[in-house]
């Protein structure tokens, strides 16, 4: 004949789940509608139905903390989602962040063309007109011998 914490210390329970494997034993005791008595101030169970309750209480702790077991391996795993998920939107963001300084780059360097090509007509047009300025102060120095027979040369 076993009291209920005798039953639990049995099944050699830690200290912190002592008072719930107590309460399973009480649960299952009632499920399978086990006979108990009193003897003194305490209720005990007869020596055929401790295995039942044993074997019963045991299986549905391994169901409960093989319930657990997924709950926590869930989580980790959700938790390295949104590990992922995080790292994913970071990456995206350089990535925008990349491609705006490509085009960025791009902009700068047809602007720096541009800038070349118009660097390169104004060269032009003040070399002419520096030609042209040569001709007409060559034009006006001349004799009026070489200005009617316009042989400036």
């Amino acid at each position: 004949m076993k009291t209920v914490r005798e039953i639990a210390e049995m099944m050699e329970t830690s200290s912190v789940d002592f008072v719930k494997v107590k309460q399973r034993i009480r649960d299952e005791i009632k499920r399978q509608n086990i006979n108990v008595t009193k003897k003194g101030n305490r209720f005990v169970v007869a020596d055929g139905d401790v295995e039942k309750i044993k074997e019963a209480v045991q299986s549905k702790g391994n169901e409960e903390s093989s319930k657990i077991f997924k709950k926590k391996e869930i989580r980790r795993l959700n938790l390295k989602i949104e590990e992922f998920a995080d790292d994913f939107k970071e990456l995206n963001s350089k990535q925008l962040q990349l491609n705006n300084q490509q085009q960025l780059q791009a902009r700068i360097l047809e602007q720096t063309k541009q800038l070349n090509e118009s660097q390169q007509k104004l060269i032009s047009s003040a070399e002419r007109s520096s030609q042209l300025q040569e001709k007409v102060e060559k034009i006006e120095n001349a004799s009026l011998w070489k200005r009617t027979t316009r042989n400036f040369d």
